[in-house]
């Protein structure tokens, strides 16, 4: 059994090299339990470092699956469902440009009375179009993660 040691509460700190001994409080000794975790058999990973192609491209928290025909289906639908949604917000992204002109949009009637209300307008336009070019990029590091239509062999 190894001898612990002495560990002091000084304030909001927990240190065995207390800096000023007397705002500090010495800590009765207490058991400590080690749980020890589950580790990975070496055959299982050796395998996962060898699996080539679309596994390379997933997360390490994404677990590996095999591709069955329902799977195939719904990783379709997923890819078409992220085309269409970055079709829209570039399609926004377009309008909101052509809307912005460069920082100078046309100022609509009610704002010639009232210039904090056209700069507004502006600044909202700016961070609609600094919104949908985020939305671009995330959709499309999406859809390089999502695999491609692949072939599967019907049982």
């Amino acid at each position: 059994m190894k001898h612990q040691a002495v560990i002091e509460r000084c304030g909001t700190e927990y240190t065995n090299a207390p800096r000023d001994m007397t705002q500090c409080e010495r800590l009765t000794e207490q058991a400590v339990t080690v749980i020890s975790g589950l580790r990975p058999s070496s055959a299982r990973t050796s395998v996962m470092a060898d699996a080539p192609g679309v596994d390379e491209l997933r997360t390490k928290t994404e677990p590996t699956r095999p591709v069955t025909a329902l799977q195939g289906e719904r990783d379709v639908q997923a890819r078409t469902i992220l085309d269409q949604e970055l079709q829209r917000v570039q399609k926004q992204h377009q309008g909101l440009v052509q809307e912005y002109k460069q920082g100078a949009p046309v100022k609509w009637a009610s704002e010639q009375a009232a210039p904090h209300k056209y700069q507004d307008r502006v600044t909202a336009l700016k961070a609609a179009i600094d919104r949908a070019e985020r939305d671009i990029d995330s959709l499309q590091r999406e859809l390089a993660h999502r695999p491609l239509a692949m072939k599967t062999l019907k049982p």
